[in-house]
């Protein structure tokens, strides 16, 4: 049986409580009677939160949730796709109410959650918090606070942060105000663990108190309850009562698609929409030009006449005839020169006038397209390509540039791409090839960089939480030909970091050679330790470490195996029967590119070359690359080099760096495709498609990214 969603709304002003039909700024929504296709089955509950006195908001939180509301059920593509166009739109609404003349500046935070069948999908911008509650504790949205998050309907940039996670009847969701951020989780444990809504609700009242808060409980549950209480608003899915706006546009009948404008129709029978003004002024300052530099040509060619033979007296005879040749000539052939390069001049002009009309008419016909996805990304491809035939005529076209720049944007909407901007922290010197990068201990703010050209392993000391690097020259910590104990560093393969454990008594950085010598820094006491691993002999060509519960990992794609050591104090031994990880079925190791194994359960995620990506458990694979797509991914990984597990718990998620399509793309634990990342650099061109590896921090849209010689972090588009 599927899940139902129960919810409960709270509104406590100073301690009292307020009998609402309904509650400004929260919203749990069924799908309308004709959503758009994929929508059918989803739920959509939203909390907002606005600055100023609450008792102005009513009608700014009522068109706020509407919004979200509208859009969501509105967009097709994956449901994180949904969640992040209908919170940009609904953030730009907001943003140009503050921005026209609004009496007070309203800004603040929003938590978005769908619900489809047993999945829960929450996207959050500014100090929004939620808790899921399961049978087993509290997983707190976000697990920590976000250090200065950029507040929803402050900046046309908005931070989103994705969660996901699996229900079981009898979870519970609250959505809550910034204000109860403070709260521990232990103490909301009555209201979200074994409990239900009815209890939930009491219980929040009693422990607001005094305060004012708006709150949403929602329970998910196989069975509803045979009564609802009277006292409080709960519901089986409190569906809004309000009306949304009829669409402004008529919607367009099936089969009334028009083709794509290509810059080749438009020649043909286009001509007339030419701008005119612009290809009038244009040939104007060509001709005057081309006039300019005829004159300087008949100047200088007179010049080089009178140096060539002086004006000669009236008694001499003139008997040459090269000079009248040359003039009879020259003076033409300069003119008809001059005049071809007028003609060109306004040939091109006339083109470029044309091509950005078609571009124009094509992000219109986009924008207007309806629900198709297809048809929209056929024009706005066509836009793509007729800006790149215009970037040959004349590069750096202003125009040609802002509606390249408006298609993108339109683009990274529909595929719920986030854009983030990438700033250099450190350029290394020439012959620097970064290929790794790993995060240290946070309160230190210790960042390690791989250096393949030179075979070094760098340190950068940051601030805590890795904000700002403290140092201009980053430290060698290890380097090639450099003995360690009686061992000689080789060449480095792959580094991570090793926190302390049982085996391990101080947290330090591993160290990989390709040799089979572990190299171990630790960074409270500056010293470096070398260890060898037993039957290296038999490695052929390892490529990456990792660990799991103080095991060390290593990837042989050469030898088809994923190496595994056991800890022994501070060293580690292979045991015969326990070499290396087994699996149910042929693993194509010859294409396996990198590795990753989740800290809680140990299950192993294999990333391939060629775009597959698979996850195994207990030696059976749990899911692979096609329930991506199933879950709304509509472009394939085509070349990953990097995958990594980050965060921890339930919303604790799967990083792929995937430089074939310039893109870092975000996954569920159970392979639901979350969200995609896109990176510019300061000349605004991709970056990730010259990355070479990542490490994303607490906050999601601060990663620090490796690329040839230069180390960046990013920063979320403003």
């Amino acid at each position: 049986m599927e899940l139902q969603a129960v919810t409960g709304q709270l509104h406590i002003v100073n301690g009292a409580i307020q009998q609402n039909p309904s509650v400004p700024g929260l919203l749990a929504q069924t799908a309308p009677s004709r959503p758009v296709r994929g929508r059918e089955s989803d739920f959509l509950f939203v909390h907002v939160t606005l600055s100023g006195p609450t008792i102005e908001q009513d009608p700014l939180l009522d068109d706020i949730v509407d919004s979200i509301s509208s859009r969501f059920f509105q967009t097709s593509g994956s449901v994180t796709a949904a969640l992040r166009q209908a919170i940009i739109k609904t953030n730009g609404r907001l943003l140009d109410y503050n921005l026209n003349g609004a009496d007070r500046l309203r800004e603040g935070a929003i938590t978005c959650a769908v619900q489809r069948r047993d999945e829960l999908y929450v996207a959050q911008v500014g100090e929004a918090i939620a808790l899921v509650g399961h049978n087993f504790g509290i997983e707190r949205l976000p697990v920590t606070s976000i250090d200065q998050p950029t507040p929803f309907g402050r900046s046309a940039g908005v931070d989103i942060r994705y969660y996901h996670n699996w229900l079981q009847s009898g979870d519970m969701l609250l959505l809550a105000d910034p204000r109860l951020s403070h709260l521990p989780v232990d103490k909301l444990k009555p209201v979200l663990v074994n409990g239900d809504v009815e209890e939930g609700t009491a219980e929040l009242v009693t422990i607001i108190g005094p305060d004012s808060s708006r709150l949403m409980l929602i329970e998910f549950t196989e069975d509803a309850p045979s009564y609802l209480p009277d006292a409080l608003p709960v519901s089986t899915v409190n569906v809004s009562g309000r009306r949304l706006p009829p669409p402004i546009s008529e919607p367009r009948r099936e089969g009334d698609q028009p083709t794509p404008i290509s810059y080749r129709t438009r020649a043909r029978s286009h001509m007339s929409q030419v701008d005119v003004e612009v290809v009038e002024t244009s040939a104007r300052k060509a001709t005057s030009e081309a006039a300019k530099g005829l004159s300087r040509i008949t100047a200088w060619l007179a010049d080089f006449l009178i140096r060539l033979r002086p004006p000669q007296k009236e008694s001499q005879e003139y008997g040459g005839w090269a000079m009248p040749m040359f003039l009879a000539v020259g003076i033409p052939l300069t003119v008809a020169l001059v005049v071809a390069g007028v003609y060109f001049q306004r040939g091109s002009v006339v083109e470029i006038s044309d091509l950005r009309s078609a571009m124009r008419d094509n992000l219109y016909l986009a924008r207007q397209s309806g629900d198709d996805p297809k048809v929209k990304v056929d024009y706005y491809n066509e836009v793509l390509q007729l800006a790149a035939d215009a970037e040959k005529l004349r590069p750096g076209d202003s125009e040609v540039t802002r509606i390249r720049t408006e298609a993108l944007a339109d683009l990274d909407t529909m595929d719920g791409v986030a854009r983030l901007n990438a700033i250099p922290l450190h350029v290394y010197p020439e012959g620097t090839k970064l290929n790794a990068i790993v995060l240290g201990d946070p309160l230190n703010g210790e960042l390690f960089a791989l250096d393949k050209g030179n075979n070094q392993v760098y340190l950068h000391r940051t601030s805590e939480n890795y904000r700002g690097i403290e140092e201009s020259t980053p430290e060698i910590i290890l380097s090639s030909e450099q003995t360690v104990g009686n061992q000689i560093v080789g060449e480095i393969v792959d580094i991570m970091w090793r926190p302390r454990g049982n085996d391990v008594s101080r947290d330090g950085l591993a160290m990989l050679d390709k040799a089979g010598i572990l190299f171990s820094y630790h960074p409270n006491l500056a010293d470096t330790r070398a260890v060898p691993l037993g039957f290296a002999i038999d490695w052929l060509s390892p490529s990456s470490i990792t660990s799991y519960f103080e095991r060390l990992y290593i990837l042989d794609s050469g030898a088809g195996k994923i190496w595994r050591y056991l800890p022994d104090g501070d060293g580690f031994i292979l045991q015969e029967d326990e070499r290396s990880i087994q699996f149910d079925e042929d693993i194509d190791f010859d294409h396996v590119v990198d590795l990753a194994i989740h800290s809680e359960d140990g299950s192993v995620l294999l990333l391939y070359d060629d775009g597959r990506i698979r996850r195994y458990a207990n030696r059976r694979m749990l899911w692979d690359e096609k329930s991506l797509f199933e879950s709304g991914m509509s472009t394939q990984l085509v070349e990953p080099v990097a995958v990594k597990f980050v965060g921890r718990g339930l919303s604790s998620s799967i990083y792929v760096l995937d430089p074939g399509s310039d893109r870092l793309v975000q996954i569920s634990l159970g392979g639901t495709f979350l969200a995609q990342f896109k990176v510019e650099d300061a000349y605004g061109a991709e970056l990730l498609g010259r990355a070479s590896d990542f490490a994303v921090t607490s906050d999601p849209n601060r990663v620090f990214i490796v690329s040839e010689d230069t180390l960046y972090q990013t920063t979320q588009v403003k």
